[in-house]
């Protein structure tokens, strides 16, 4: 089936870039949210979108207006009697999202394809909801989705295949990078990138290094930013929930560091209350190469969350927070949520990560990544411990993934 109209529920960023996407692909998009002022702000939004893209020359006027034309915004769902795709992009709460696919169900013809823009929440949770679970799949945009070149695909455990391979073809279509992932909690890349995040703020609570120390390190890594100027740029508070509910479903590796707690229950929440790890100017978005400041207050917050070692830290080093992110993505491999060379796909296209996160196994070998990872846990911790993949891996003397000439069935 090709997709010809869609819909867009929620008209916030990610229902904006998503409703712009579609119409720049020649797509008739309904744009629709709860109240009319919500909806007007968003096509503004996308109106600016457009006109930026004919500012900078990809687009002439007529163009843009052109495909401008093609979004209706609306508050009822007249018209979605009509359309082949509907993606939702609502809060994330799954009471929400489940009331909103049962309504769907019920108002778009039995050829539509029911789409969920979550993050996290369970793609078979909310297609229980409905009559057609088969026509029921996660397309995970990231932020801005107008820029953002990975999406991924998730089934849930009765999503048919013909619904999958219809979602994956509409990304090549949008210009985007699909990688399928086997529905699990926080999918692949929040997945991946949360034991990274949380635990950078161990190392800060431990004072084994500052923010700016951990972030330029992280930089030169190679990703686009350091874990602290992401956490205050996503939100203090959003970054917390997610880790815990990770934390509720994958137990130890995820165990939320006591200070990013204390930072939610003190307010300090990144760029929306004016500091975070950083201090921030109210409703001014911080310049990526700008001089920071750090939040006076994080050194007592730091202190008081801080837990007494048992043994002396050694001098902070970068794979002390990007090794958890290495073995979640081992994990995810053995669990065969997704292939090896799709983890370094979605990194890339989803994080910004300018190197395959896998080849750090090229550079250092598996069985130093396994033998770091086992001295990190003995210091550390159950957060630590490594794969049973790695280990096997690690044993049989293969030294990183490219070597495989035929994949064990985890890593199929």
């Amino acid at each position: 089936m090709k997709i010809q109209k869609a819909a867009v529920l929620g008209a916030g960023a990610m229902g904006c870039g998503i409703a712009q996407v579609l119409s720049q692909a020649g797509i008739e998009v309904i744009l629709k949210d709860i109240d009319q002022a919500f909806v007007e702000r968003g096509l503004a939004n996308i109106k600016r979108m457009y006109d930026s893209r004919v500012k900078k020359e990809v687009l002439t006027e007529k163009e843009a207006d052109d495909l401008f034309a093609l979004i209706k915004g609306s508050t009822s769902f007249d018209g979605f009697n009509n359309v082949d795709l509907v993606i939702e992009a609502a809060l994330e709460k799954i009471d929400v999202k489940l009331e909103i696919f049962k309504t769907l169900d019920e108002v778009c013809p039995s050829r539509a394809i029911l789409a969920s823009n979550t993050s996290a929440l369970s793609i078979s949770e909310i297609a229980s909801a409905t009559k057609r679970p088969e026509k029921v799949v996660g397309m995970h945009f990231f932020n801005p989705a107008q820029f953002m070149k990975l999406v991924e695909v998730i089934p849930g455990v009765k999503t048919a295949e013909e619904t999958v391979k219809i979602a994956l073809d509409l990304c090549k279509q949008l210009g985007k990078t699909p990688v399928r992932v086997r529905e699990c909690p926080g999918f692949l890349v929040n997945r991946i990138l949360f034991p990274y995040m949380n635990e950078a703020i161990y190392v800060l609570q431990e004072g084994a290094a500052t923010p700016e120390q951990v972030d330029q390190a992280a930089v030169e890594f190679g990703l686009p930013m350091g874990p602290f100027t992401l956490f205050d740029m996503t939100g203090i508070d959003i970054c917390g929930h997610v880790n815990e509910f990770l934390y509720s479903e994958y137990g130890p590796r995820f165990e939320t560091a006591p200070l990013l707690k204390l930072m939610m229950k003190e307010g300090q929440l990144g760029q929306k209350s004016g500091a975070g790890f950083y201090v921030h100017e109210k409703g001014q978005p911080a310049q990526k190469d700008a001089p920071k400041t750090i939040n006076p207050r994080l050194e007592k917050l730091a202190k008081e969350a801080g837990t007494a070692a048992t043994k002396a830290s050694p001098p902070f080093d970068v794979y002390r927070v990007i090794l958890p992110m290495f073995n979640e993505a081992i994990y995810a491999v053995q669990e065969q949520v997704v292939t090896a060379t799709d983890v370094d796909v979605a990194m890339q296209n989803g994080c910004g990560l300018n190197r395959g996160l896998l080849s750090i196994a090229e550079d250092k070998g598996l069985d130093w990544c396994l033998k770091q990872l086992e001295s990190y846990q003995e210091r550390y911790g159950e957060r630590f411990r490594p794969s049973w993949l790695l280990r096997q891996l690690a044993r049989a003397g293969i030294h990183d993934f490219s070597k495989l000439e035929k994949a064990p069935a985890a890593v199929r």
